[in-house]
């Protein structure tokens, strides 16, 4: 899906390390940054969206839209506090690469507690008024931190891949071919709904019926 382009802005640096820091527009919190691509701009955007795909533990189930022609993908990812924490943050991570960077914005932050109640009790740091309550800056401090270390990996991550991407027109267009790698069957068509091994080769079947067959590491047949 088509996603809106996503704002540049400068990187603060703190002990040589990068750190993005959550600010406010408006009424919104937001924390945005971009770093150069180490790689080239579609193997880049491929790494981004293999760590959207793989990193199921921070990733909000099914909120991943992805638009490989225009280098784009926005995805809702969780941050908790604390392995034992009764709360959790919530937000919009929109990822787009463009001119040699990659770009990053993050919003729409909720502070959503654990348990049966959560729904009555989730804070939206957008809505927050801290002339009236100030004691709610907390949200704010604590999601701050968190956000920096949760970008500061991500980007780590993603720019420290370089994919092997030398289908991109079949990727694109949401095919599998013979000759792909395994990183390209995922980008293309997803994770497969089952794996199945045996001596000769590797099976992927997938939902819709279409088995991809890999064998040393390379797409040999593909059965739709």
């Amino acid at each position: 899906m088509i996603l809106t382009a996503l704002m540049m802005t400068s990187i603060t640096f703190a002990h040589a390390q990068e750190s993005y820091t959550l600010i406010k527009e408006g009424n919104s919190y937001i924390c945005k940054g971009s770093q150069p691509c180490k790689y080239d701009e579609k193997a880049t955007f491929g790494s981004a969206a293999l760590w959207a795909i793989e990193k199921s533990s921070n990733i909000i189930e099914n909120t991943l839209k992805c638009d490989a022609k225009k280098l784009s993908l926005s995805v809702g990812c969780s941050i908790e506090e604390s392995e034992n924490s009764d709360k959790a943050y919530t937000f919009q991570l929109n990822i787009g690469v463009n001119k040699g960077k990659i770009e990053f914005l993050v919003k729409d932050v909720k502070c959503i507690p654990k348990g049966v109640m959560a729904v009555f009790k989730t804070v939206s740091l957008d809505k927050l008024n801290l002339e009236k309550k100030p004691q709610n800056k907390e949200y704010v401090d604590k999601f701050s931190v968190l956000c920096n270390q949760f970008m500061q990996q991500t980007m780590k991550e993603i720019l420290g891949e370089n994919i092997d991407l030398s289908h991109w027109e079949a990727i694109i267009n949401g095919q599998v071919v013979k000759g792909m790698n395994p990183n390209e069957v995922i980008l293309a068509k997803g994770k497969p709904l089952t794996v199945t091994e045996n001596s000769q080769r590797t099976m992927w079947s997938y939902e819709s019926g279409s088995i991809v067959m890999i064998e040393n590491g390379i797409v040999s047949g593909v059965i739709n």
